[in-house]
């Protein structure tokens, strides 16, 4: 088959997990014998330029948008959707060998692309796959945060006029609010034509629920982000280049409260009662592997608790991998409903000790006792890591159990097949 895969996140421009798992996706069809085009809307750049992006061949399309705020984003969508239609549609032009007699399918990534991904298929009449990681159909800005920290459900009137003077400030985010009627039908129509898509591929049972409200139930499957095993083993096999003293726990991640960091403040206060003061010494120090907003005030949070921390600030892909293989105990204190955390796949895949929260997804990866810990509250938390660090071999036991699950779940030889059979069930109606 010939896949084009358009995205508007894809390494090396981008590199969080949903740029990771759509990267991931195309390498395991390209390694099965598909063709696969990667299609990528590039803010700023000009024109239609060919490249390869980490043995992907990449199709990257350039486009103007004003700086303009909520102006910026009609130009980022609205305005985009249908001249990157006709880029993809157009996309068997600009590929040297590409037979006509080929099955041509399109898989969208992500939200930017998946309109003008409908609108092409429709052109071609052929079928078009989306998949869905993070809560953009039914959440402008695509945490599902209320003001960046509270879950709520979906947008409405209400909801904007308070998380807006939430996540912006009283000031601006008041100068906001007659934003607020395009904001709307904005999230309206991205759920609108996600709706037309043939397929709609929810990586855990969490989203299929949430898509639930918006596309059908016949046209919604429920298919994990796919791990690499052999190239994250081959890539664990060089030690990291960060100088490490001593054991270590690790938090990978944005420094922003959806991510989690701002409860670490409460976690470790919570840690201090639970962890003897008579062995603060043992205490494996706190490597964190991100930046963001929350950094200064974790800083002098942890030293105050007197807890050992290390702030890396921001780390390459690869090198969180290598940390992760050696860490002993990996902190996953999400607070957003996450989708499958890529963090998590890759984690369980090279065999670390996980504790987490239960939110989103994550219950999908992680049974709790079984091949990971999961809490719900910064002092379940708290204690659990306490229970966890006085445990080596409890430790090392989940870690089996995570690794060896997510290479019978999340492998390529797992997942990939369910995506082809997809295929093939779309291409044969």
């Amino acid at each position: 088959m010939h896949i084009l895969l358009p995205t508007d996140v894809f390494p090396p421009g981008s590199v969080g997990g949903a740029a990771w798992s759509s990267h991931t996706l195309a390498r395991a069809l390209l390694g099965r014998g598909h063709r696969v085009t990667a299609i990528v809307p590039v803010q700023g750049a000009a024109g239609l330029t060919r490249s390869e992006s980490l043995g992907v061949p990449t199709l990257r399309w350039g486009y103007r948008a004003p700086s303009i705020p909520f102006v910026q984003n009609y130009f980022r969508h609205e305005r985009l959707w249908h001249p990157l239609a006709r880029v993809i549609a157009d996309c068997r032009l600009q590929i040297a060998d590409c037979s006509e007699q080929t099955p041509l399918l399109i898989h969208a990534q992500h939200v930017q692309t998946t309109p003008a991904a409908v609108l092409a298929g429709q052109r071609l009449r052929v079928p078009v796959v989306a998949t869905v990681r993070d809560h953009w159909p039914w959440d402008y800005f695509a945490t599902g945060l209320h003001g960046d920290r509270l879950p709520y459900p979906r947008n409405s009137w209400a909801s904007f006029a308070t998380d807006l003077p939430a996540r912006l400030g009283p000031l601006r985010g008041t100068l906001a609010l007659p934003a607020l009627p395009y904001m709307l039908a904005h999230v309206r129509r991205r759920a609108a034509y996600l709706a037309r898509a043939d397929a709609v591929v929810a990586p855990s049972h969490y989203m299929a629920r949430r898509l639930a409200r918006i596309v059908s139930a016949g046209r919604i499957h429920i298919i994990p982000n796919v791990v690499d095993m052999a190239e994250t083993a081959r890539i664990t096999a060089t030690a990291p280049g960060s100088a490490l003293d001593g054991p270590f726990m690790l938090f990978a991640g944005k420094l922003e409260r959806n991510k989690g960091a701002g409860l670490l403040r409460e976690i470790f206060r919570a840690f201090a009662n639970e962890w003897p003061r008579e062995r603060m010494d043992s205490l494996p120090r706190l490597l964190v592997a991100g930046n963001g907003a929350l950094q200064a005030e974790l800083e002098r949070e942890l030293a105050a608790l007197k807890i050992p921390a290390r702030f890396l600030a921001w780390v390459e892909h690869d090198e969180v991998l290598r940390l992760m293989a050696r860490c002993e105990l990996l902190l996953f204190p999400s607070a957003w409903g996450e989708p499958l955390t890529r963090t998590l796949l890759e984690a369980a895949a090279i065999g670390a000790p996980i504790l987490a929260m239960p939110t989103g997804g994550t219950p999908d990866i992680i049974s709790d006792g079984v091949n990971g810990a999961l809490a719900a509250t910064p002092a379940q938390f708290a204690r659990r890591m306490a229970e966890l660090l006085a445990n080596p071999a409890e430790r090392r036991r989940l870690a089996e159990n995570a690794r060896r699950d997510a290479e019978r779940r999340y492998a390529v030889e797992a997942v990939v097949p369910q995506v082809e059979a997809l295929y093939e069930h779309l291409l044969m109606r």
